[in-house]
C-alpha cells in the first residue's frame, strides 16, 4: 500500500481583515499568493524601522508556522501580543504555534483568550476545535467546528476539520457529505478560495477510502488546478492512478510531489514501491533509486550517534524489537500472528513497537504475546529512536520497508546495534543503517541478489516465510469444475500486480482452455473505471467480457476465503508475485501456478511453493506457465486430488512449521549477535 499523507502540517488560520500598515498589507498579499520569502523580507525591513509593529511580527509568525518553525513562531506572536494584546488573531497564531510545538496546555489558554476578544468569530472556535482534536478529544472538537459553522454557514475551515474527524472515525460517507456541502455553500466566496485546493484534496482522500477512485482523481486534479505546487495532492493523485493500474503515471506524480517538497520521505518510498510493479524496471534501477533514498533521507541522521551500551555477552537473552504499522488485520499478520508467542523466552525477550492507527482484534492478540508493547503512533521518529535506545534493544526488526506508514526514519537513526529488514517489502531498503535482510536461497539466490542489496542477505534454511493460517476455516471444497462443467481460474491479488504481460499470458490460457473462466477479486474493483479498463485490456486479446468475473471487497474475511471454493486453479501474477494470496489459495485447496522471476518480488511464489513441497507448480517462462495451466486443467483427476490433499501437504511442510521456523529465526538472531559482539566496540 502507498502513503496517502493526509494530515496537515499546520492548521487553517483566520485572515486579518482590518486596515493596517500598507507595507504589511502588501506582504500579506505576497504571503497569500505563495511568495513567503518576499513577504518576510518586507516585514523584516519594516521591523528595522518600526520594531514594535505588531502586524509585521504576526505575519512573520504565520510564515514561521507554515515553514515548520514553531519555536520562532511562538517568539514572534508573543512579541506581537506584547505590543498589541487586543488582536484575537495574534492569540490564535500563538495558540497554533504552541499546538505545533506540542504545548497544548499553553495553546488552549491562547484560544480561549481569542474567543474572549472576539466571541462571534468562527475562526476562534475552529482553532479551539483544532486544539481539542490534537489533544485527543474529538467530541469537544466536533462541537467547536459545528459552532463555527453555525456562526457562518459558509466557513470552509470548519467543514474541512469536521470532515477530518469523521474520516478519522472511518465515517467516510458522512465526511464526503460534509465536504460536498462545503463546496456548495462556500466555493464562491472570495475569502474561501485559498481553502478550495485543500478541500478538494481531502474530499478525494475520503473517496479513495471507499475505492471511488475515478471521482477521487477528479478532485485531486481540481486541487492541483487551483494549487499546482500542492505536493501532497500530487502524491495522492499518484496513489489513485496506481490503484487504477497506471504505475508509470503514478511515478510521474510522485516525482512531481518531491520536486515541490523534497523532504517527503514517504513519497520517495511510494516511488520505490511502485517500481516493483513494473515489468520494464530492472533490479539495478530499483537498487540505484534505493541508494538515492538513503543519500537524501537517511545518511545525515546517522551523524553524531553515541556508542551502544548493550552488554557484549554472546549467550545472554537477546532483546528483540519488532516495529510495524501492521500488527492488525493485514497481510504481514498472517506470517507473524503467532510468532511472538512461539519465541523461546530463555533466548529472547520481545518488544513490539506498534504504529497501528486503527487497532483491531488481531492487535490485541499481538499485544498479548509480546513481553513489552509500546504504542508509537503519536511519537515522532526521534522520540521512537530514543525510546528504543533507552530500552536497550539488541536487534530491531523492520516489518514494513518502503510500504505504507513505514518508519524508516527511525531505522535511519540507528537506535539498535543490529537492524534487520524482513517480510513487508520485497526489495532492499537501500539504507546503510540496515544491517541485514532476511530471505532464503529460492527468493534470493546467492550472487546477483547480494550485489544489489544495501543489506547483507541472511538466508534462512527453511524459507523466509511461515504461514500461520486460520485453522477455523473449513477445508476447501471439491474443485468447482465437477459441478460447473468448466475450469475456473482465479487471482485475488491487487490489480496493481496485473501488468499488461500478465493480461496477455492469462488471455492465452483462456484461449487454450475452451469455456474456461477467470475470477479476479480486488478492492480496487469497486471503481467502475478500473473494472472497465481491465475488461477492455482482456478484450484486446479477444477475451469476451462474459468469461471474466470481477469481485470487489467483501465485508468479512471468511466471506473472502469462501470465494476460493469457486476457483479450480489460481494464477500468480508477475513480476510481482502474490504472497498471502498464494498461501490462502493453497490452504483452501487451490493449486497455484507461479512464474519464477529475476528478483525477490518475482520469486516469492517459487519460495512458497518450494517450501510447501509443490515445486512442480513453478515455471520458468511464460510459455511454460501457459502449458502448465493447460495440462493441469486437462488432468481433472490430478486437479481433484490436489484440492483434496493440499491442506494436509501444507500442514506437513516447512512452510507451516512454526516451531522449526522460530528456532531457525532465533538461531539467525544469535549468529548476528555473535558477529556484532566479535566486532571492536
Amino acid at each position: 500500500m502507498l502513503h496517502l499523507i493526509s494530515k496537515l502540517t499546520q492548521r487553517l488560520r483566520p485572515r486579518k481583515t482590518e486596515p493596517g500598515h500598507p507595507e504589511v498589507l502588501r506582504a500579506r498579499q505576497l504571503f497569500q499568493s505563495g511568495d513567503t520569502d518576499q513577504a518576510a523580507d518586507i516585514c523584516n525591513r519594516l521591523l528595522k524601522v518600526e520594531p514594535d509593529n505588531a502586524e509585521a511580527l504576526s505575519l512573520l509568525g504565520g510564515i514561521a508556522i507554515q515553514q515548520g518553525r514553531p519555536d520562532q513562531a511562538i517568539d514572534l506572536f508573543s512579541r506581537a501580543i506584547k505590543f498589541d494584546a487586543s488582536q484575537p488573531s495574534f492569540h490564535q497564531g500563538l495558540g497554533i504555534a504552541y499546538c505545533n510545538h506540542g504545548k497544548l496546555s499553553a495553546a488552549v489558554i491562547c484560544f480561549q483568550q481569542a474567543i474572549a476578544l472576539d466571541p462571534k468569530n468562527p475562526a476562534t472556535h475552529n482553532n479551539l476545535g483544532n486544539y481539542y482534536q490534537q489533544a485527543g478529544k474529538p467530541a469537544e472538537a466536533t462541537r467547536c467546528y459545528r459552532k463555527a459553522i453555525a456562526m457562518d454557514p459558509a466557513y470552509l475551515p470548519g467543514y474541512i476539520n469536521l470532515a477530518e474527524i469523521l474520516d478519522l472515525q472511518r465515517k467516510h460517507k458522512k465526511a464526503i457529505r460534509v465536504y460536498e456541502k462545503a463546496l456548495r455553500v462556500g466555493a464562491d466566496r472570495p475569502e474561501n478560495q485559498a481553502h478550495l485546493a485543500l478541500l478538494h484534496h481531502r474530499l478525494g482522500l475520503a473517496l479513495r477510502q471507499l475505492e471511488r477512485t475515478d471521482k477521487a482523481i477528479a478532485h485531486f486534479r481540481e486541487a492541483l488546478a487551483r494549487q499546482p505546487t500542492f505536493a501532497l495532492a500530487h502524491n495522492s493523485l499518484g496513489g489513485a492512478l496506481l490503484a487504477r493500474n497506471e504505475p508509470t503515471a503514478a511515478i510521474a506524480c510522485f516525482q512531481k510531489a518531491l520536486e515541490f517538497e523534497p523532504g517527503l520521505t514517504r513519497v520517495h518510498s511510494n516511488i520505490l514501491m511502485t517500481m516493483n510493479y513494473l515489468s520494464a524496471t530492472t533490479q539495478e534501477q530499483i537498487y540505484a533509486e534505493s541508494l538515492k533514498f538513503n543519500t537524501q533521507h537517511a545518511t545525515g541522521l546517522l551523524k553524531g550517534r553515541q556508542p551502544f551500551r548493550n552488554v557484549r555477552n554472546k549467550q545472554r537473552v537477546l532483546r528483540i524489537g519488532y516495529l510495524s504499522p501492521d500488527f492488525r488485520e493485514h497481510s504481514v499478520a498472517f506470517f507473524t500472528r503467532r510468532l511472538f508467542g512461539e519465541h523461546n523466552r530463555e533466548a529472547v525477550e520481545v518488544t513490539c513497537y506498534a504504529d497501528v492507527e486503527r487497532p483491531d482484534d488481531l492487535t490485541g492478540q499481538f499485544q498479548a504475546q509480546a513481553d513489552h508493547w509500546v504504542p508509537i503512533t503519536e511519537m515522532q521518529d526521534e522520540e521512537v529512536a530514543t525510546r528504543i535506545r533507552h530500552d536497550g534493544i539488541d536487534i530491531l526488526i523492520d516489518l514494513a520497508g518502503h510500504t505504507s506508514q513505514n518508519r524508516l526514519q527511525v531505522f535511519a537513526r540507528k537506535p539498535a546495534p543490529i537492524q534487520v529488514n524482513w517480510l513487508g517489502y520485497p526489495n532492499t531498503t537501500g539504507m546503510k543503517s540496515m544491517d541485514y535482510r532476511l530471505t532464503d536461497s529460492v527468493a534470493d539466490p546467492q550472487g546477483e541478489a547480494d550485489r544489489l542489496h544495501a543489506e547483507e542477505l541472511f538466508r534462512l534454511d527453511n524459507g523466509f516465510l511461515c504461514y500461520q493460517a486460520d485453522e477455523s476455516l473449513p477445508e476447501g471444497s471439491a474443485p468447482p469444475f465437477l459441478q460447473q462443467g468448466h475450469i475456473t481460474f482465479g487471482s485475488f491479488n491487487t490489480i496493481k500486480k496485473v501488468t499488461p504481460n500478465v493480461i496477455r499470458t492469462w488471455s492465452r490460457i483462456l484461449q487454450t482452455i475452451p469455456d474456461s473462466r477467470l475470477i479476479m477479486k480486488s478492492n480496487a474493483l469497486e471503481d467502475e473505471t478500473t473494472k472497465t479498463s481491465l475488461l477492455q485490456a482482456f478484450g484486446k486479446h479477444d477475451i469476451d467480457r462474459g468469461r471474466i468475473d470481477l469481485i470487489n471487497a467483501l465485508p468479512h474475511r471468511r466471506d473472502h476465503m469462501k470465494v476460493y471454493s469457486r476457483v479450480d486453479i489460481s494464477l500468480d501474477p508477475f513480476p510481482y508475485n502474490g504472497t498471502t494470496t498464494t498461501c490462502e489459495a493453497l490452504w483452501m485447496g487451490v493449486p497455484v501456478i507461479s512464474l519464477r522471476g529475476d528478483r525477490h518480488a518475482g520469486r516469492v511464489g517459487a519460495s512458497i511453493l518450494h517450501h510447501a513441497g509443490l515445486s512442480e507448480l513453478v515455471t520458468e517462462s511464460e510459455d511454460e506457465y501457459v502449458e502448465l495451466a493447460q495440462n493441469l486443467a486437462l488432468d481433472t483427476g490430478k486437479l481433484a486430488t490436489s484440492h483434496k490433499t493440499l491442506r494436509s501437504r501444507m500442514h506437513a511442510s516447512t512452510l507451516m512449521n512454526l516451531p522449526l521456523f522460530t528456532a531457525t529465526l532465533e538461531n539467525a538472531y544469535r549468529k548476528m549477535w555473535v558477529t556484532w559482539c566479535n566486532k571492536k566496540a
